[in-house]
């Protein structure tokens, strides 16, 4: 084994991983992105994600995919900086809508703007990322993997690690969660109004 650097990482095993996290870079910032809704914040995850997966590159076993162990360490190092602060976010209308049934054409009515669309649009941006905070992390990341990442119930189940049955119910009741707390918002927001 010819140690690189005095890192403990063999050559073969380092050239590896820079082609895993090369393939992976954007799948891990995207999921990065829709779990704290912040560009910096994301890239700082990801960044985080993958120094922590090289320091502990002895513990990936190359036969198991590389992708749900990195989103794996994604989601636990952002589950401690959960844990640690209480950060405000914005969610991406670029992306898919995280509400279940309802795409974002349906929440923002076309793409040429007035300044009052505009305005709309910037409060309902922060509703539904306000909703999507007010679900508890567990079932939130659930959602975002599912929802708006793509991924099968399997893969959740993997990055997760829990069963199947254990995932399915997260989304559901995540989904759930969201849509009664965005309704209770754009409620309170109507009642604002008048």
């Amino acid at each position: 084994m010819s140690d690189l650097n005095g890192t403990g990482v063999d050559v073969h095993a380092r050239s590896l991983f820079e082609e895993n996290v090369r393939r992976c870079n954007d799948k891990a910032y995207n999921f990065a992105f829709r779990l704290t809704g912040n560009e910096q914040d994301a890239r700082d995850l990801v960044q985080e994600a993958f120094s922590h997966a090289l320091e502990h590159l002895a513990r990936y076993d190359p036969k198991r995919p590389f992708e749900p162990w990195l989103n794996r360490i994604l989601r636990n190092i952002y589950l401690d900086s959960v844990r640690r602060y209480d950060r405000k976010h914005t969610v991406s209308l670029d992306g898919p809508s995280p509400i279940e049934d309802m795409p974002w054409e349906n929440i923002i009515p076309g793409k040429d703007r007035t300044p009052a669309e505009q305005a709309d649009k910037k409060e309902t941006e922060q509703l539904v990322q306000r909703a999507l905070d007010s679900v508890p992390v567990q079932y939130r990341t659930a959602v975002v993997l599912c929802d708006i990442e793509k991924y099968s119930y399997e893969r959740i189940s993997q990055i997760l690690e829990c069963p199947i049955g254990t995932v399915r119910s997260r989304i559901h009741q995540g989904r759930l969660l969201m849509r009664k707390s965005f309704e209770k918002l754009q409620m309170t927001q109507r009642k604002a109004r008048v």
